[in-house]
């Protein structure tokens, strides 16, 4: 295995030929082709187990009561196929979905104990398990992936791998892109590739292992092994393919950005989602300060100067009684001294002011001397023998409240359904500020292996999905010690406003905006100040500002003249992404990337020159336009708008900044 720098990695991309990300008719053919093979027969499924010690491939061809069933919804086919062991009444249920706009396949196993009595052990339960068939003798395949969140600058880097040995990879910990990011882009010797997404909120684990005949391909849990008891039933990780065609493995990305956009975005109301431009109180308010009065001064001094935001945003450090919020965390009830009737009039405010209220919650993680540690301990778990650097959770008394327990679901289902519904919650934020891995495995039983993983990942999804049925327009944001919990599982309910802990640093937002956009559609964070230079490298379809909404100064003007020129282009943060420079945390060198819609013909143009760096200009090769077409660029900084073809706007152009840290935005129109 070879493992090649960023740097060659992103040139490799920047070098080969432009693609829109719209699905051609061999890709969808490839795809319905595989699905026909491994999802809508019954003779090569695509994943694999080990049950009473022997392999599903050969225990499923001789059980019996299989059946298809099929449904059919816009964009969509789904298949239903069902295996039945006659001795022990295991049934083995996968449900499918082949996308007919995308050349993508989605499945999901289920294992249920239909039988009198406990099940033999099941084990090594792979949701996929499949072989990509390669030419002979054309090279290695290739693997583009990324890490995950570690609250470092260098969050969500990309990486490239030549797979000439097997490759694995997991999470830390117990959190789904918590060091490692849960989507692959394998592609093929000789051109072509998939995707691979996991959709698992917990410890997962995926394997490339090449052989003679192509590349084993190998995802699902970290660890099964166990017992089922009568009527009990469990589900896997959800695997997603998706297949791309080319030499350009950025294509693949593109396509997968596209796919996430349209088929795992939140819906609230059934409408496509709103990402917040929200303003924080806590650039000035620190967690523990928040009071009803100061929350409702803020609000109305948006409210005052029409500043051009849609949310207001409490994050932690209003509930419970302790002078630490961290420590508050298993009472959720308001402050009573700096919230004395509760939630309610802040959000009443917001409302009142055309704002959306945003509310922070952490409802896994319980604390000593609060409601859930004193009134229900047998719901708690408490982590054991956690290693380095995760020992401060079981030194400082963290527990767990336990989703898997059918009682503490119910609970914190109904109380905070009713905690939304009461203060008008409009987006719910969780957190997850613990590794809950040395959680599930403390104490479990040897022929228990990976339930509590399993019925606490199966009660989180219940739990998001029971606070959107009883609050349609709710949208949910997806927080764990920043964005170590990004999955498509996830993805389909909650956005991620917070992409990592290590926030409000210039560089490494320049870093994670473009290293998140080759696999996200939805990426921001915003600025921790007015200035156009940290603004511009935390634009997106979402910002958060905790700018200082308190005092009379020049940055209200200033701020608002920003926000209203990302919102002029907000549209274009959820089309096709190109990287115009290799991803880097270096002071001395530029950053740039590229935002193309190919429908409109617009786009957008980011260059970053840093504190260190020497050269005053930056020559980029715009990608993704149509050479016989004649565009109008716009710089924010400077005048007028300038008219230039396609095809010499592409064949590179140079991007001057005489000043430094400055960043310059172009926007592109078709003329």
């Amino acid at each position: 295995m070879r493992s090649l720098c960023l740097c060659s990695l992103m040139l490799g991309l920047i070098a080969s030929i432009a693609v829109a990300a719209t699905p051609n008719s061999g890709e969808l053919a490839q795809s319905k082709t595989w699905a026909a093979a491994h999802l809508a027969t019954l003779t090569a499924p695509p994943f694999s187990f080990v049950y009473g010690g022997k392999s599903s491939g050969a225990l499923l061809k001789a059980w019996n009561s299989i059946t298809i069933s099929q449904e059919t919804a816009e964009n969509c086919t789904y298949n239903t196929l069902t295996w039945n062991d006659p001795e022990t009444g295991l049934a083995v249920r996968c449900v499918a979905a082949e996308y007919t706009d995308f050349p993508a396949v989605e499945w999901t196993l289920w294992f249920k104990n239909t039988g009198r009595a406990d099940t033999p052990i099941l084990e090594d339960v792979q949701a996929l398990d499949t072989l990509i068939d390669a030419p002979a003798n054309k090279g290695s395949f290739r693997l583009l992936h990324a890490r995950g969140s570690h609250e470092e600058a260098r969050d969500f880097t990309p990486e490239e791998s030549a797979l000439d040995q097997s490759m694995l990879f997991a999470p830390d910990g117990g959190r789904s892109s918590d060091g490692v990011m849960p989507f692959f882009n394998l592609s093929k010797p000789g051109g072509d590739g998939m995707i691979l997404g996991i959709g698992w909120t917990g410890q997962w684990a995926a394997s490339f292992d090449p052989t003679a005949d192509g590349m084993r391909l190998r995802a699902g849990m970290e660890r099964t092994h166990l017992t089922l008891h009568p009527g009990e039933e469990i589900r896997t990780p959800a695997t997603l393919l998706l297949f791309w065609s080319g030499a350009d493995s950025l294509r693949g990305n593109n396509l997968l950005r596209a796919l996430l956009l349209k088929h795992y975005s939140p819906r609230p109301g059934g409408k496509t989602v709103e990402p917040p431009f929200a303003v924080s109180p806590h650039g000035v308010i620190p967690f523990e300060g928040s009071t009803e009065a100061n929350m409702v001064e803020g609000i109305k001094n948006i409210a005052a100067h029409k500043f051009p935001v849609d949310t207001w945003w409490i994050d932690a450090g209003w509930n419970g009684t302790q002078d630490m919020w961290a420590r508050a965390v298993g009472t959720w009830t308001a402050n009573p001294t700096r919230y004395p009737n509760g939630l309610k009039p802040v959000g009443d405010a917001a409302h009142a002011n055309g704002l959306r209220f945003l509310v922070w919650f952490e409802p896994e993680r319980v604390m000593p001397d609060t409601w859930l540690y004193n009134n229900h301990p047998e719901w708690l778990l408490k982590p054991a023998n956690t290693p380095m650097p995760w020992r401060y959770q079981e030194n400082d008394k963290f527990h767990m409240l336990n989703l898997g327990n059918p009682e503490a679901l119910a609970w914190v289902k109904a109380e905070y359904s009713r905690i939304i519904g009461e203060a008008g919650i409009d987006i719910y934020r969780q957190d997850a500020n613990l590794s809950p891995l040395w959680y599930w495995q403390n104490g479990e039983p040897e022929n228990r292996q990976g339930m509590n993983e399993i019925r606490h990942i199966m009660g989180l999804y219940d739990f998001y999905d029971t606070l959107m049925h009883d609050h349609p327009r709710l949208l949910i944001d997806n927080c764990a010690s920043g964005g170590r919990r990004i999955d498509f599982e996830m993805m389909r309910r909650a956005l991620t406003l917070t992409r990592s802990d290590h926030i409000w640093d210039p560089i490494a937002d320049q870093q994670m905006t473009p290293a998140l956009s080759l696999w996200m559609p939805y990426v921001g964070i915003g600025a921790v100040v007015p200035d156009p230079y940290l603004m511009r490298g935390g634009m997106g379809p979402h910002i958060s500002l905790p700018f200082d909404w308190y005092h009379e100064s020049d940055m209200w003007q200033k701020a608002a003249a920003m926000v209203e020129q990302v919102k002029s282009v907000r549209h274009l943060f959820t089309a096709d992404f190109y990287p115009l420079m290799p991803c880097s945390l270096d002071k001395d060198r530029w950053a740039a990337w590229q935002y193309h819609d190919d429908k409109r013909n617009e786009g957008l143009l980011l260059a970053f020159r840093r504190d260190d760096c020497t050269e005053d200009h930056l020559h980029v090769s715009p990608r993704g336009l149509d050479p016989e077409k004649t565009y109008t660029l716009t710089d924010w900084d400077s005048s007028p708008p300038r008219d230039i073809t396609g095809k010499d706007l592409a064949a590179g152009f140079d991007i001057s900044l005489a000043n430094k840290p400055a960043a310059a935005v172009i926007h592109y129109t078709l003329k």
